[in-house]
């Protein structure tokens, strides 16, 4: 057997082995070169069937077909019988499709990408993909017909762009996501996308109000109390997650945190001083610094921004999941309830290190660039 067939093989035996009847849903699903070593997997099985199945539907994706008719020379070489036209186009049935849907974690500004697909036992596929903002509504929508497999290498490229590849999410949950974003963006009045309503018929489906977050039917559980807390502790370094690593706040909020240490620093050692700060004056600069940042964290957080981020962390605990990261996906939870729950006296939002952490990685931003532009 070939090293290409081996490692389909490997990958899930039942491939080798799929009857007439599945053979060309279960090929088209997987990306082109991973096809080409079914096919290659078939023919060295002597499934005949599988082979044929293939090779005698035109609306197969092109490279698969040309494999399986480069396949059946070389079965009927080696003397194996191939099923007659007639058998295999019965068994094969009318095309089917399905519907799935996958999601990108939003970003730091709440940009986020949905992806809904229609996709054929034939191979082809019909995708819308729309881009949404958490505070603005619809930006962007395009739509293609990428085969099958193409279809999955574009979702499978963004782990090199993202961090993460999209995570398959419940489609009458991703329809109305998009169905609030699309409403958000009629309410404020912004103009709609090309191709919003020409494409209802994958958006718009009988159950798209379904509001239950599909981070609540995993049924994680969370500590409580002191463990809860604990691990509180510990949520700066979730800013080191790719979900996570572009978040900053609203650029005036970092706009008027910068201004606001720069005129509390010049106060302690004066404008442009000539020698860097003695060892009570930078004493006197890291207060004023944690100061301020402690005040913004605080004064950022209202209703509004609670909601918006409660929302976003749990997301964000969704696509850490789908990566295999059980427990920061728990601590991202653990985060979206404190944001929840943060109030002006007691559970301050400066007190949990994640929330905090936006304000400290907009600091080290500015101190990066100054040291930056100092070297040139």
């Amino acid at each position: 057997m070939s090293k290409k067939s081996a490692a389909v093989t490997t990958l899930d035996a039942s491939l080798v082995a799929a009857p007439a009847e599945n053979a060309l849903s279960l090929a088209a699903a997987l990306s082109a070169a991973d096809q080409e070593a079914l096919v290659t997997a078939w023919i060295d099985a002597k499934n005949a069937g599988a082979v044929a199945a293939v090779a005698r539907v035109d609306e197969a994706p092109a490279a698969l077909r040309k494999a399986a008719r480069r396949g059946l020379g070389i079965l009927k070489s080696r003397g194996i019988a191939i099923p007659e036209v007639g058998h295999v186009t019965q068994a094969i049935g009318a095309p089917k499709a399905s519907v799935e849907a996958r999601a990108l974690f939003p970003d730091g500004r709440g940009a986020q990408i949905w992806w809904i697909a229609k996709i054929n036992s034939t191979g082809s596929t019909d995708v819308v993909e729309v881009t949404t903002m958490d505070r603005v509504g619809i930006v962007k929508l395009e739509r293609g017909t990428p085969t099958a497999g193409n279809l999955r290498q574009i979702w499978h490229a963004w782990l090199a762009r993202a961090g993460r590849a999209p995570m398959e999410v419940p489609v009458a949950w991703a329809r109305a996501r998009i169905a609030d974003a699309r409403a958000q963006s009629v309410a404020g009045k912004q103009v709609l996308p090309m191709g919003l309503d020409a494409a209802s018929d994958l958006l718009v489906g009988p159950d798209q109000k379904s509001e239950a977050h599909p981070i609540d039917a995993l049924g994680l559980s969370l500590p409580a109390d002191d463990a809860a807390k604990a691990r509180l502790g510990g949520s700066l370094r979730l800013h080191d997650e790719p979900e996570f690593a572009s978040w900053l706040p609203d650029d005036p909020v970092a706009v008027a945190l910068l201004e606001s240490i720069n005129e509390k620093v010049q106060g302690i050692v004066g404008i442009n001083p000539e020698a860097p700060p003695t060892d009570d004056q930078q004493k006197e600069i890291d207060t004023a610094v944690n100061t301020a940042i402690d005040e913004a964290t605080d004064a950022y957080f209202d209703d509004a921004r609670k909601r918006l981020y409660f929302t976003r962390l749990r997301d964000g605990a969704l696509s850490l999941h789908a990566a295999g990261s059980l427990e920061k996906a728990i601590d991202a939870l653990l985060v979206a309830d404190a944001v929840k729950r943060a109030g002006v006296v007691s559970d301050r939002p400066s007190e949990t290190p994640f929330l905090r952490g936006l304000f400290v990685k907009v600091v080290a931003v500015a101190q990066q660039r100054a040291r930056e532009a100092a070297s040139r």
